[in-house]
């Protein structure tokens, strides 16, 4: 508690402080304020060589949420918690430190029970909020901050730099992901990415755990957990909605998207369900395949352990497995 009362001086006395659960990568706390309020607390992993344990990807993200949440402010169409103070200075404690308002809401992925017609709101409002973040854009495509390195002009040579750090993280670490034949697809795929022409801003980790609501009625309160921001293609944030998934995108994510000005390439004659272009399609499955990969990888550096472990792993595997065959099957001869 002394280093947390030192970092959060300027804002007020710490009284309490519990976990916040549900992350897999920075340390959250809920910390209770003498005045009354609730904030959170989100500490960095140390970037050195004595920790070691970041993938190439995770350089620096206190620093992208932080930049995320102060550029978002309290917008109302994508309902952001408000940044609250920031203390990069490391003179306190040993790691970066953002603290922010507490949302309320529960999150999606422990809502139980939630009806129908609830799920399908929930939907709905995800993708207007995706609507709302996805216009706005960048000067250049890939990871901001430390991770400048991983983006590049356009998309191929952004995506193409991203996943070729995963493949060396899944080398470093010692994980069979497939690599050869993510490469020969990434090869393949680079006329579907060439399309995309507009450097977007997308969450890029939105999945059921990152989004606060009320069960009841399904009403979205809330979206955290900003660090892996990124500017790409508006498709990278239905695909993490949806890691193990092999089919179409969600269709009420899809309607809640262009209901409120969201524009997706669709192509009627294409034979699916959302009637997505073939191009739009194999991007998808590789965006597929880049968040599998990090999956798979991941479960070393982060130290995951349990009984649920080894049936995520081999669910991951196998729906990366459905995906690449898919991409083999279907992709374009380089």
């Amino acid at each position: 508690m002394p280093e947390l009362a030192a970092v959060l001086a300027p804002i007020g006395t710490p009284l309490t402080a519990s976990e916040l659960s549900g992350g897999t990568f920075s340390s959250v706390q809920a910390v209770g304020l003498e005045d009354g309020r609730t904030v959170v607390v989100k500490t960095s992993v140390p970037d050195s060589e004595e920790h070691g344990a970041l993938l190439g990807y995770e350089r620096d993200l206190a620093r992208v949420e932080r930049d995320m949440l102060a550029m978002l402010g309290d917008a109302d169409a994508v309902p952001a918690p408000l940044l609250l103070m920031e203390d990069f200075s490391r003179s306190r404690v040993e790691v970066d430190v953002i603290v922010s308002e507490l949302l309320p809401g529960t999150p999606w992925d422990r809502a139980e029970g939630m009806a129908p017609a609830a799920e399908a709101t929930a939907g709905l409002e995800i993708g207007a909020i995706f609507s709302h973040l996805h216009q706005h854009t960048g000067r250049r495509f890939g990871y901001p901050a430390a991770n400048f390195a991983l983006g590049g002009a356009t998309w191929p040579a952004a995506f193409g730099a991203i996943v070729h750090s995963h493949l060396a993280d899944a080398e470093r670490w010692h994980v069979d992901v497939r690599a050869a034949e993510i490469r020969a697809v990434l090869a393949r795929g680079q006329h579907a990415l060439a399309a995309v022409t507009t450097p977007s801003l997308v969450h890029n980790d939105l999945w059921p755990g990152n989004v606060l609501l009320d069960p009841a009625s399904g009403h979205v309160l809330g979206v955290v957990d900003w660090e892996r921001a990124l500017y790409g293609d508006p498709l990278l944030d239905f695909v993490g909605m949806a890691a193990f998934s092999a089919g179409s995108l969600a269709s009420d994510h899809v309607e809640g998207y262009l209901a409120h000005g969201g524009t997706l390439p669709l192509d009627p004659n294409a034979g699916l369900a959302t009637g997505l272009t073939a191009a739009a399609d194999h991007r998808i499955a590789l965006y597929r395949l880049s968040l599998l990969t990090v999956m798979l990888i991941e479960v070393i550096p982060r130290g995951f352990h349990g009984d649920w472990l080894a049936d995520h792993l081999a669910l991951t595997a196998s729906t990366r497995d459905e995906v690449l065959e898919y991409a083999l099957a279907t992709f374009p001869a380089a």
